[in-house]
């Protein structure tokens, strides 16, 4: 019997990507000493890719992300006789919405621990979670009108835009988990939107400082995908205000366009500390939670450069409830009753 870090490793190595053997991998692992990843995940999985699926791996560990390419990285990948790139890593995110995609296969890895390969993060199919993000994703695509309220002040309408397949710029690596839903353009959504806890970066690109801590949260005034005012006490209303401009003065972005907006889809997605001790961590842990609403903001590109979390959403499409405080009504839904129903390791979540 397979322990769950077999499972886990077969999920992610053979459930996502099909890694066979003779193929070659590049696996870039980050520093563990930036507290992102640790340092036991990336030895387990060259030790089961090498041994159990006779992939031959090469590694390459890096620092924390920057704006500038890695040099070594750079010249590992023009030898081009690679098959896929895994990255545990930050800098694997900053690519991840290109859309002429050439070369190995890219693999972007969220179980950043041995802990979290191992739990239902991990462990769920990768087939069950495609099939969830595909059905949700053609949910969205058959809709018109789109409201997304939350216990906190939120109040956003919209329209789905037509063919969002095309329209919508999704990933262009493969993730693990595949965990969210496909960015819906937010060009005619307008009303308030109420961001929680705080600012943090997208993983688009790198600024200092990263984050805005906001306790008592900010509502956002929105119109037609643009922000047009703040609504909080004026101190941290003044922060966020600063805090946008100098970000769009460093890469001459525009401050107030809100790109897109997505929901997360895997409830096993946790973590253990207040998101005031690490914004940049939680946000870019929680995103993936069905408990979470995100938001690209900061730049007519997604992801944009800051992101906001909008937490326990509802979201109603044309008057059914797609999402209730947080949760997905499947039962709403016959296509995702069915996903359901062949896939009943997604009723364990």
């Amino acid at each position: 019997m397979k322990t769950k870090l077999q499972v886990g490793l077969n999920n992610l190595l053979q459930g996502a990507i099909d890694l066979r053997p003779g193929q070659r991998v590049l696996l870039v692992q980050e520093n563990p000493k930036f507290g992102w990843y640790d340092s036991q995940l990336p030895k387990a999985l060259r030790e089961f890719a090498i041994d159990q699926l006779e992939a031959v791996v090469e590694v390459l560990e890096v620092e924390e992300p920057s704006n500038s390419a890695h040099p070594q990285l750079e010249q590992m990948l023009k030898q081009q006789h690679w098959d896929w790139i895994i990255f545990l890593a930050r800098i694997g995110d900053q690519d991840r919405f290109e859309v002429n995609h050439h070369g190995p296969g890219k693999l972007m890895t969220y179980t950043r621990t041995l802990e979290q390969l191992q739990s239902g993060l991990g462990t769920v199919p990768h087939a069950a979670m495609v099939a969830l993000k595909t059905a949700v994703n053609d949910i969205f695509d058959n809709a018109e009108n789109i409201e997304i309220t939350c216990p906190f002040g939120t109040q956003l309408q919209g329209k789905a835009p037509s063919k969002m397949g095309q329209t919508a710029k999704d990933v262009s690596v493969v993730r693990f988990p595949a965990a969210v839903s496909q960015p819906i353009p937010a060009s005619t959504f307008s009303g308030r939107v109420a961001f929680r806890h705080g600012l943090a970066p997208t993983g688009s690109k790198v600024y200092s400082p990263a984050c805005l801590s906001l306790p008592e949260g900010i509502v956002a005034v929105i119109e037609q995908g643009v922000i047009s005012s703040f609504e909080g006490n004026d101190k941290d209303i003044g922060a966020v205000q600063d805090h946008y401009r100098q970000v769009a003065e460093q890469f001459n972005i525009e401050p107030w366009i809100v790109d897109s907006w997505h929901l997360g889809l895997h409830p096993a997605t946790a973590f253990p500390l207040d998101p005031q001790v690490d914004l940049d961590r939680w946000s870019n842990t929680m995103f993936t939670s069905p408990r979470y609403l995100h938001f690209h903001t900061c730049g007519a590109y997604p992801p944009g450069e800051i992101c906001g979390m909008v937490e326990d959403p509802t979201v109603t499409l044309d008057g059914a409830v797609l999402w209730k405080d947080g949760h997905l009504m499947a039962t709403n839904f016959k296509a995702l009753a069915k996903v359901a129903h062949y896939w009943p390791e997604l009723n364990l979540l």
